[in-house]
């Protein structure tokens, strides 16, 4: 059985599920499944990875003052 699937077009969660079936697949020694599940984990390290670079802002408290922190005076 072969999965023909673009990994990039299944949702996060389907893309965990056969992810994990491939690597359970190929780690029980099926020579074919080797190559569909490194194709779903590297799509499921590169969202992971994607999901870390929000755009985030710096949070100002009331107790920070509005000069650069190397400024002494």
């Amino acid at each position: 059985m072969h999965d023909d699937r673009n990994p990039a077009d299944v949702s996060d969660t389907d893309l965990a599920q056969l992810a994990h079936h491939w690597r359970t697949r190929a780690m029980r020694g099926e020579r074919s499944a080797f190559g569909p599940a490194q194709a779903f984990e590297i799509e499921q390290r590169r969202r992971l990875r994607d999901s870390f670079f929000v755009d985030l802002h710096p949070v100002r408290s009331q107790y920070q003052p509005e000069r650069p922190w190397w400024k002494f005076w």
